[in-house]
């Protein structure tokens, strides 16, 4: 596909699909579902996830050169984020709302978290409006002070509405996305608080998530970082493999430390794989550490997941091979996946490719946004890559 014709989809039809339909113009906020004839799903309540991944989303919009309603339409989800999912007593955000927007589950969530600093550093560098880092900031002081783990590294996963740290299994994924939002806000606001951060986190990822000789990233550990005693410690997701290559690629760069390509490479060895289907080149939901598939279904996102990954891994190959894989991941995508009728994107497929999800959730649009976006910047620059 040529980056015309992907930028003609996200800003033409895609963002204004959901600037029409997703957009809670009576509530505030962003509807989190939507069915198959544009009409608000019937979920109950909103997420801090969904909220905030939208306020990313319609920022990176105005970045890309969307009208005026893209930063105008952040600026409605941040205003709801802050009058409605702030806590302004105990401080940090409340984990759900009602649709109206009354606190409904007041427990502060690390992952939750994570995307509201996403957020805010992509609100930051399409508005320059410096409310949005004082907001990470102040959200990031409070995630050290209530949730960082001094004893086995990172953050707990969720504390109560107080900040009392509740037992739960622990997880690589919120880290994965804190990292994420820790090298958008160092490269907005060159910040060493963020770049440290985010070196925490790699230490972590060499250390405790990934089978150093294979490549077999875990999702669900103990307390002390050691895969889940139970069959939780088999799980591995392949979307989240091609989603930690992504990243590692963008903390090499900024970090000159080109030696964890070689860990990143070995994760996107081990998930490609074992973890996308040789009939299509689709990527799975779910295998195990025995190399087995579990969920031979396909997610929308773990497809986006794969597209970043091979972005980044021509940038710094610059092969043919790469560039194929890129074109038909990009290729099985729209074939696949988005619906037209009305070039919204299906959520689900069976193994063979049936749609078997009923509604599309607005969090895949930030999964979207972020993979057509990095094609789009590979592909515009003709293709050359960094070396």
């Amino acid at each position: 596909m040529t980056p015309a014709e992907l930028r003609t989809h996200l800003l033409q039809e895609l963002l204004p699909l959901w600037y029409e339909h997703g957009v809670d113009r009576e509530r505030g906020g962003f509807h989190p579902v939507l069915k198959p004839d544009l009409q608000p799903g019937p979920r109950d309540y909103k997420r801090l996830v969904s909220q905030s991944r939208q306020v990313y989303v319609f920022s990176h919009a105005a970045l890309l050169g969307a009208p005026a309603w893209a930063r105008a339409t952040a600026r409605h989800g941040l205003d709801f984020i802050m009058e409605r999912f702030w806590d302004a007593r105990h401080g940090g955000f409340f984990l759900t709302t009602e649709l109206s927007g009354e606190p409904r589950d007041r427990r502060k969530d690390s992952y939750a978290h994570a995307f509201v600093l996403f957020a805010m550093a992509y609100y930051y560098e399409a508005s320059q409006d410096s409310e949005a880092l004082r907001i990470a900031s102040g959200t990031l002081d409070l995630l050290e002070r209530h949730l960082a783990d001094p004893v086995h590294g990172g953050f707990r996963e969720v504390a109560s509405e107080r900040w009392e740290p509740l037992s739960e299994v622990r997880r690589q994924n919120p880290h994965m996305h804190l990292l994420e939002a820790f090298l958008a806000l160092y490269r907005v606001s060159g910040e060493r608080r963020y770049l440290e951060h985010a070196h925490a986190v790699v230490r972590l990822l060499e250390e405790r998530f990934v089978d150093g000789e294979e490549g077999a990233l875990g999702e669900y550990f103990t307390d002390d970082w050691k895969p889940y005693p139970d069959a939780r410690g088999q799980v591995l997701e392949p979307g989240h493999h091609f989603e930690w290559v992504w990243l590692l690629h963008q903390y090499a760069a900024a970090t000159q430390r080109d030696s964890l390509l070689t860990d990143a490479d070995r994760v996107f060895r081990f998930a490609f794989r074992w973890g996308v289907d040789p009939d299509d080149g689709g990527v799975f939901d779910e295998i195990n550490r025995r190399r087995q598939v579990v969920r031979d279904t396909k997610r929308l996102w773990p497809q986006t997941e794969l597209i970043k990954a091979l972005v980044a891994r021509y940038e710094t190959r610059t092969d043919g091979e790469t560039l194929e894989q890129l074109q038909h991941a990009l290729e099985h995508c729209f074939s696949g996946y988005v619906d037209p009728r009305h070039r919204g994107w299906n959520d689900h497929l069976t193994r063979t490719g049936e749609v078997f999800s009923e509604y599309m959730p607005a969090t895949s649009v930030y999964h979207i946004m972020l993979a057509l976006s990095e094609a789009i910047r590979l592909l515009e620059g003709g293709v050359q890559g960094r070396n």
